[in-house]
């Protein structure tokens, strides 16, 4: 059984300046619903995650979300290194495939273990956005709605989930559903912009090209200038207005 240290706060050491560096490098560009994730964590973490730990059944509970979250987050084996030595705590595969199956085999045992918990709660978002990878939009969708639908208290998880009911929409071209989702992911200022940059992309594909760059427009006059967004919406306006 492997050994996991703990810092003094509780929290498994590392466990937090793991996810964190994965959400400084990860693409602001996402279409796949486990980029979702890389937030997700961090917004645990920071949330509730340590608070867990003061319970026994809670404490086994998110670290066995963590277990799945770095399981699906975990390299996949090149031939360059084969070799490396395997880790029982979050093991190394040949495939995607191979590595989300691992990733929904331990959130499957997490439910049904501990299935009153916070992390069975969380859990169904990353269950959720598995599916999307997976291209099972009808289930992550469903998913995603149930974990809306549970009323979390942290809005911002709520809002990932918003955003993943409008890719799943997306994805079947209701771009009726999507607006509505992605309407409702401008809940506050948090996402706000994401929001936006997901309207002007359906709109785009409605081919309603002056809502769209009229939508870009507005984020570059009105949006921040250091903005992880303002190059992909000068490309897209570019695009659009060729």
């Amino acid at each position: 059984m492997s050994k996991q240290h703990h810092t003094a706060s509780g929290t498994p050491d590392g466990f937090v300046g793991f996810w964190q560096r994965k959400w400084e490098s990860i693409t602001v560009y996402f279409s796949r619903g486990l980029v979702l994730l890389v937030g997700l964590v961090v917004l645990i973490v920071a949330g509730w995650g340590i608070s867990q730990y003061l319970d026994g059944r809670k404490e086994r509970s998110t670290e066995a979300l963590g277990r799945a979250l770095r399981i699906a987050d975990a390299p996949l084996i090149t031939e360059q290194d084969k070799d490396v030595e395997q880790s029982d705590e979050v093991p190394r595969f040949k495939t995607n495939k191979e590595r989300q199956d691992s990733a929904l085999k331990v959130l499957a045992d997490l439910d049904k273990d501990y299935a009153s918990t916070p992390a069975a709660l969380r859990a169904t978002l990353m269950k959720a956005s598995l599916a999307y990878d997976q291209g099972r939009y009808p289930e992550a969708e469903s998913l995603y709605r149930r974990f809306v639908d549970a009323k979390p208290r942290e809005q911002a998880l709520v809002l990932l989930a918003q955003e993943g009911i409008g890719l799943c929409a997306e994805a079947r071209s209701d771009f009726a559903a999507a607006q509505a989702a992605y309407t409702a992911q401008a809940a506050g200022d948090l996402f706000k912009e994401r929001s936006q940059w997901n309207l002007a992309r359906v709109y785009a594909k409605q081919g309603n090209k002056a809502k769209a760059v009229e939508i870009y427009k507005e984020m570059l006059a009105k949006g921040d200038p250091k903005s992880s967004l303002r190059d992909d919406i000068q490309n897209r306006l570019s695009q659009l207005e060729q």
